[in-house]
């Protein structure tokens, strides 16, 4: 089978020349796999890469990485459709353990996401990040799947459409979301690995807060006084369901499950607070 790994990129050029060389060193055969790298800033001209023959690069104009990967789509000759981002590395076997589950029958393949961490001592964000971040097991058992490791059929772009190019964050939940739908299975495969570099301070998980809130297709909230007030009082309870899903997992230790999940509760509370503004803000537009 013929594989098309599609990574969008944005002012990204030296993480980016890591995932290349993690490429280059794959099990799968090289005339098998084509690379298309997306630019998602045209006017951003990339530096020397030293690419194989079968690694290309395109631009894509229109912002957001979603759009970019749309690109890279109607540019892929694969049967198959893999994708990565430019921060990630990808294990030597990972399209080669990949397209083995799809063709042992699965629709989609959600790939395992290791995080790497800066320094062997921990931030209290990378610990948060190790309780909390890319849980793909999760998600597959949700019958969904991130797009820093993800492989599906192309024939499935065409039965369901490309991603929504108006989400800045969750397009890739929200195309999983109508794949379910459609009814394509999926798989998680704990040998389809990538690594991926955990947010390390506590401006970057605020940023991404902001772009999955800003990003969202439903920001109009709930209906009356009473049930706004019932949606904002749950909004800022302690996260017990958080707590549920980490207390007894043994790869972590007590240390990082006290600092997860503070941190955890920190980011609800946060999040509650920028979702009513920027609700706010959609309700003052349709007034005026």
């Amino acid at each position: 089978m013929n594989v098309s790994v599609i990574i969008p990129t944005y002012h990204d050029w030296e993480r980016l020349k890591q995932c290349i060389s993690s490429l280059n060193q794959q099990s799968y055969p090289q005339d098998k796999f084509e690379v298309i790298i997306v630019n998602n800033d045209p006017d951003d001209s990339p530096p020397e890469l030293s690419l194989q023959d079968n690694f290309r690069i395109i631009s894509e104009g229109k912002p957001g990485s979603y759009a970019a990967r749309n690109a890279g789509i109607k540019e892929a000759k694969g049967d198959i459709l893999a994708f990565t981002d430019s921060d990630c590395i990808v294990d030597s076997m990972w399209i080669k353990n990949a397209t083995k589950t799809l063709n042992d029958g699965a629709e989609r393949v959600a790939g395992q996401v290791q995080l790497f961490y800066k320094d062997e001592e921990l931030t209290f964000v990378e610990k948060h990040e190790k309780a909390f971040a890319f849980r793909q097991e999760i998600n597959a058992e949700n019958g969904l799947s991130i797009t820093a490791n993800m492989f599906t059929w192309k024939t499935n772009f065409d039965k369901i459409g490309l991603f929504n190019e108006s989400m800045y964050s969750g397009g890739d939940m929200e195309w999983n979301l109508r794949a379910l739908k459609y009814g394509l299975n999926i798989k998680y495969a704990k040998d389809v690995i990538v690594k991926h570099p955990s947010r390390n301070s506590l401006n970057e998980l605020l940023k991404k807060k902001r772009r999955v809130i800003s990003g969202s297709t439903d920001l109009k909230g709930p209906k009356g006084i009473i049930n706004t007030l019932i949606w904002v009082i749950k909004g800022v309870m302690p996260p017990v369901f958080a707590w549920s899903r980490i207390k007894d997992r043994t790869d972590l230790t007590l240390n990082e499950k006290l600092w997860a999940i503070n941190l955890q509760y920190l980011l609800k509370m946060y999040s509650t607070y920028k979702k009513v503004l920027y609700m706010a803000e959609i309700e003052k537009k349709v007034r005026n």
